[in-house]
């Protein structure tokens, strides 16, 4: 009897595990959240995006409401640790488009502190690109 009560708990926390890793965990009942790799890659394969502090950052570089002199570079935060678009293992400082070692940095002087930033500059090759939060609400 112990032998089964052990095993079904074995496996009880490997359902709960493997949830959590896939972000379906707690369940999602229809909820509004934040969009994940997996959503935004799932209706475009070719987004350029990157994770940060648990967000999904897309390039709004080329956006016309961007105002490129409104943006400033500010403390490094961080830079890119693998570039992927598998959506299973999607982890902090993953990027689609950016290669390892992207230098990330707060825009306009704020400082990185307690909540994730709204928008983000990143250096590449000596250009600036801009990426702003994907939130729902």
């Amino acid at each position: 009897m112990k032998v089964i009560i052990y095993i079904a708990l074995c496996l009880l926390l490997g359902i709960m595990a493997t949830l959590a890793l896939t972000n379906t965990f707690p369940f999602n009942s229809g909820g509004i959240g934040n969009p994940t790799a997996k959503d935004i890659l799932k209706g475009n394969p070719d987004a350029d995006i990157l994770k940060l502090d648990g967000l999904i950052y897309s390039n709004v570089s080329d956006k016309e409401w961007l105002d490129d002199n409104r943006y400033t570079k500010g403390e490094k935060i961080g830079e890119i640790k693998k570039q992927t678009t598998a959506t299973w293992w999607f982890r902090n400082l993953f990027a689609t488009k950016l290669p390892k070692g992207t230098k990330i940095f707060m825009s306009n002087g704020k400082d990185y502190g307690e909540y994730p930033p709204s928008l983000v500059i990143v250096e590449i090759s000596d250009e600036e690109l801009v990426y702003q939060a994907m939130v729902e609400g």
